[in-house]
């Protein structure tokens, strides 16, 4: 009987191996039956061409500022905008800056690891307000506001015109003076302007 039962696991094993003997289709690297499918379009946007890459997946998904150039809209001052984030990126302590243009204010909106923020605000409003003493400025820390501040600015990087994230900023503008210095406050309705 012992001789049967090893006799039988000895076919069955064999008979499995030799099943995986031969070169399956889908092991063959060189296979080329597949065919790219894709949905293109060589239709421009309004922001003209932002080096996307080609094809949907690359026109929506990417919204990382730092590969292309940006473009903001004929109607926005973005290049005071940039130079103005260039400059606050180059002081220590930030880690990314964020500027909004506002009639006549300037937000600026910091990342920072919180080490000295009171210190590295009045420094960064300092230096912000050189550039442009006929505005006021507006130094935000707080990580809502930030995360605000910053999707509004991709926003105008990539074209769209003010009066398209207007009412986005009137809101931001509202949270940072209704919190005062206290910032907190901002952050318990961030949604309520902006719609």
């Amino acid at each position: 009987m012992k001789t049967i039962v090893k006799s039988l696991s000895f076919v069955i094993l064999a008979g499995g191996l030799a099943g995986c003997n031969g070169v399956n289709e889908s092991q063959d690297k060189y296979d080329n039956d597949t065919r790219p499918i894709g949905y293109y379009s060589n239709e421009e946007d309004n922001r003209g061409d932002l080096d996307r890459g080609i094809g949907f997946i690359s026109d929506m998904a990417d919204r990382d500022t730092k590969d292309h150039t940006s473009t903001y809209h004929e109607d926005y001052d973005g290049a005071l905008a940039e130079r103005i984030a260039e400059k606050v990126n180059n002081i220590r302590g930030v880690d990314d800056a964020h500027v909004i243009l506002e009639d006549n204010n300037v937000i600026v909106g910091i990342d920072t690891d919180g080490k000295k923020k009171e210190e590295l605000t009045d420094k960064i409003r300092e230096t912000t307000a050189k550039m442009v003493p006929d505005r006021e400025v507006k130094v935000v820390s707080d990580q809502r506001m930030v995360d605000r501040i910053q999707n509004v600015d991709n926003d105008l990087r990539d074209g769209r015109a003010y009066t398209e994230v207007e009412t986005d900023v009137r809101g931001i503008m509202n949270d940072i003076v209704d919190a005062g210095s206290d910032l907190g406050n901002a952050i318990k309705r961030p949604f309520e302007n902006n719609r």
